[in-house]
């Protein structure tokens, strides 16, 4: 249709005319008027900052329970360093070697919990030897080579495993920037410290 007879009928047809007057009229409310628009930054906030807080104190507390982990770690390992293995008689150099082995895990669960970020790549080594531990401890317990006492020295190895991994969950869970302003860093340090735990 031609726009002089689109004219022409719109000029001659009542209805018509009212409706193009009515979408004309809307189109240009559209285009120049301003829609009231609700305020939800307190519903999203409040979205955010509420598991925020509870990932961080769920963090806290893993930090704890892993440092708890690794002081008893660390007194597993003492007495070996003196030639005592807890519950087993060994040679001089095999308990040295338990101790070195339980030193190291005393120490990786400490640092850990004082740098969560560190947990991913404790995992890997920890889980092959809590792994490798559990399957020849079930066949030293059923040859009845391995006393009680010294099966629960491997229990703190496996509690410490649970919690890296659950550590290292709740450090992926944390928001980057709510994290940095609850612990007071600035982005500047977050990206340094970023950079330097992928290194």
């Amino acid at each position: 249709m031609s726009a002089s007879a689109l004219d022409h009928h719109l000029s001659t047809c009542v209805d018509c005319a009212g409706w193009d007057a009515a979408a004309t009229r809307l189109t240009r409310q559209a285009r120049l008027g301003t829609a009231a628009v609700p305020d939800l930054v307190e519903t999203i906030t409040a979205d955010v900052v509420l598991p925020a807080g509870r990932v961080l104190r769920r963090r806290m507390l893993l930090r704890i329970a892993l440092f708890v982990a690794g002081a008893v770690q660390l007194l597993i390992a003492v007495p070996a360093l003196a030639g005592d293995s807890i519950g087993m008689v060994m040679s001089a150099h095999a308990t040295h070697e338990a101790a070195a082995w339980n030193l190291a895990i005393a120490v990786a669960f400490l640092a850990t919990a004082s740098r969560p970020g560190r947990a991913a790549g404790l995992i890997p080594l920890l889980a092959t030897f809590v792994v490798v531990l559990g399957a020849l401890s079930v066949r030293d317990v059923a040859a009845g080579v391995v006393s009680p006492g010294r099966l629960s020295t491997h229990a703190d190895a496996l509690v410490g495993l649970v919690l890296v991994l659950l550590l290292d969950r709740a450090e992926r869970a944390v928001p980057r920037g709510r994290f940095h302003a609850a612990e007071g860093g600035s982005a500047e340090n977050h990206d340094r410290r970023g950079v330097r735990g992928v290194a």
